[in-house]
């Protein structure tokens, strides 16, 4: 499993622990990492794979208007 993860862009695996092998994925899109995480969930011996942090340093792919509470104008 964790040469088959290893093989996935983007992926950095971890060392094993008792309760799993920690990944760290890099993306450049949230659509990007969505995407990612169904392949992880694909691996055979992945009994499931769970977000634990998300940084956003630049969300330009995904412009979406502001709610209406937080306009000014």
């Amino acid at each position: 499993m964790r040469r088959a993860l290893s093989k996935l862009a983007g992926v950095t695996v971890g060392e094993a622990t008792a309760t799993g092998l920690p990944v760290v994925a890099d993306t450049a899109t949230t659509r990007a990492a969505e995407e990612l995480g169904e392949r992880l969930q694909q691996v055979p011996g992945v009994r499931s794979a769970v977000l634990v942090y998300h940084n956003f340093e630049d969300v330009a792919d995904e412009v979406a208007p502001l709610p209406r509470s937080f306009r000014t104008s």
